[in-house]
């Protein structure tokens, strides 16, 4: 079968193999991080160690085998959610490659359902291959995601911002947040619910592909929410990066506020350690963040497009309607 999960035997030539890929942009189909950031960040063999010895990671590297050689490999990322996440997608170069890819793809979709899996999300460089690629596997774009980072520490919050960190108890307020802040494309994509928002439990509204990057070198510093008796107007979130991971944030307000967003900017990021780049996911529908970036010196770094691929059919609930009494 030319489509299969990698064997132990093939853990070093699968690691090799995509090290290879990903040192040119050519052989990079799609990434959880931007192009410039992904070498060295999600390839590495001890991750993949327990996956491929069937030990339960969550990590998998599947590959796609033809006259005694790779062309293409996968790392997947199986997380708590219904859903498998495409971390790293390369493949070699040319036409050949292309092909080895979609098949790939096509091949890991199909385990997925298998496993009893709803949806399978991946992100690409916004270029004609990698778009094709899945378009063809049988995936759509829901959204695009810009990257901003900064090499230097941020500045200090200017003022004493009004919030507090989130608790388990709030799931509720930052679903309604989500909800009104998310355009229902993206929604229909995500597919979650109040639970996914539950910080004292799975929280999978904060984990790849909903916050991008690679959850096995991301750790939650800060989930700050800031809300009135009204209703939720913003939250912040920071990750730090492991290994040769950068940092990550997460910026959302209710209301297009750049300042605010520029304050809960600093206020998750300013005790990030420097030694690596803060980066932040901004998409299409958050255009004011990007704003509040530029004004605090982060650069753009590059832009992806999202996709997900459904494998569960939607069933519309049955619905009652009132009848006028006679």
């Amino acid at each position: 079968m030319p489509v299969r999960a990698a064997l132990p035997t093939e853990l070093r030539s699968v690691v090799s193999f995509t090290a290879q890929a990903t040192a040119s942009s050519d052989g990079i189909i799609g990434s959880a991080l931007p192009t410039p950031l992904v070498r060295g960040v999600l390839v590495g063999w001890l991750k993949l160690v327990p996956g491929v010895m069937g030990m339960g990671g969550r990590l998998r590297a599947y590959v796609e085998h033809q006259r005694g050689r790779t062309r293409a490999a996968a790392l997947v990322y199986r997380g708590r959610r219904p859903e498998w996440v495409v971390l790293l997608l390369a493949a070699e170069r040319g036409t050949e490659g292309a092909d080895a890819a979609f098949r790939l793809l096509s091949g890991v979709c199909a385990l997925a359902a298998q496993h009893g899996m709803h949806r399978v999300f991946g992100a690409v460089p916004d270029e004609t291959r990698a778009r094709e690629t899945l378009f063809q596997a049988g995936f759509y774009s829901y959204t695009r995601e810009t990257w901003f980072a900064t090499k230097g520490p941020v500045r200090e919050p200017s003022r004493q911002l009004e919030g507090r960190l989130a608790r388990g108890s709030d799931a509720h307020d930052l679903f309604r947040f989500y909800v009104a802040t998310t355009p229902h494309a993206v929604q229909r994509a995500e597919q979650l619910t109040v639970e996914d928002f539950d910080v004292g439990r799975r929280a999978g509204a904060f984990d790849p592909p909903h916050i991008g990057g690679n959850p096995l070198a991301m750790q939650r510093q800060i989930l700050m929410l800031l809300a009135d008796e009204q209703r939720p107007r913003a939250f912040a979130v920071s990750y730090r990066g492991a290994d040769r991971h950068p940092h990550v944030c997460k910026v959302r307000t209710a209301d297009a506020d750049v300042d605010l967003a520029a304050e809960l900017l600093r206020g998750a990021a300013f005790e990030l350690s420097a030694d690596r780049p803060i980066t932040v996911p901004v998409r299409s529908y958050e255009e004011h963040v990007s704003r509040a970036l530029l004004m605090e010196g982060f650069a753009e770094v590059a832009t992806a497009m999202l996709f997900v691929k459904e494998l569960a059919v939607r069933v519309e609930e049955p619905a009652l309607a009132t009848v006028p009494a006679r």
